[in-house]
């Protein structure tokens, strides 16, 4: 994919009309971030914010500011066989305005895209290419999860399971119990479990116990420290802990593994 031109967070004023009959000789996708009109099948919908819509070229595009201003993320860009081949594979809607609820990941995508493009600098054109690739899989992906969407409830509580998460494998040994993480997010423990499964597809104390194997195996393998110190980084209370569950999950022991490796 080869980027023509891209903008982020663009607005535009209360009289703006992109009138395209003829289409365009790029491809064109567009973040909607605020209610706007568009053609559709003939017809003018009034959009959703945080919508998208993924323009083929030379397919014809109308679409207007809707109250007193327009604001979206846009990326002109050419492809070739095998670009249009991952959009297949992806199953990603063409020239339709498709709402997405939560935009939070696919915007800042864009805006490191667009700081690439418009301040080169040595793998700035590899980076965007994946960026790209990325951009287009996160879309996918949230569209077509059978796990529920962030759109559905309230974006900001989704954001704090998605620290929470990303503290649980980054500081395995800081985890207190999970009630105390549902006291954090001031949630009932069987709402946050609850909640938890249905955002990321796995049960928290899972979570919590692949984080400190995963830490443990890291350990064992690059440092000669004893289990007890292990268990202590890993968030064990004592290295018997450690070593049933290690058992347990990786069916040999934790010095069985280091001998292995």
């Amino acid at each position: 994919m080869n980027i023509h031109s891209i903008g982020y967070n663009h607005p535009h004023d209360k009289n703006f009309v992109m009138d395209r009959r003829n289409g365009l000789d790029t491809w064109l996708f567009l973040l909607i971030k605020t209610p706007a009109i568009f053609l559709q099948d003939g017809k003018e919908i009034v959009t959703k914010e945080n919508s998208f819509i993924l323009y083929t070229d030379k397919e014809p595009s109308y679409y207007r500011t809707f109250g007193e201003e327009y604001i979206d993320d846009w990326i002109h860009f050419m492809v070739d066989a095998e670009d249009e081949a991952l959009f297949s594979e992806l199953k990603l809607p063409l020239n339709r305005v498709t709402w997405l609820g939560n935009i939070s990941e696919l915007s800042p995508l864009i805006r490191s895209m667009t700081y690439e493009y418009y301040s080169p600098s040595p793998y700035s054109t590899d980076i965007i290419t994946h960026y790209m690739k990325i951009l287009f899989i996160k879309l996918s992906r949230q569209l077509h999860s059978e796990l529920i969407s962030p759109s559905e409830y309230d974006i900001r509580k989704h954001q704090n399971m998605v620290d929470l998460r990303t503290r649980i494998y980054n500081m395995p040994q800081a985890i207190p119990s999970v009630t105390a993480l549902a006291e954090e997010l001031s949630m009932s423990l069987s709402g946050f479990q609850h909640t938890y499964k249905k955002i990321f597809g796995v049960n928290v104390m899972n979570d919590v116990i692949n984080s400190r194997l995963k830490q443990a195996k890291y350990l064992l393998a690059t440092t000669d420290l004893t289990l007890g110190s292990i268990a202590a980084q890993c968030g064990y209370s004592n290295e018997f802990h450690l070593m049933r569950q290690f058992k347990k999950v990786m069916g040999c022991t934790p010095s069985d593994y280091r001998r292995i490796l």
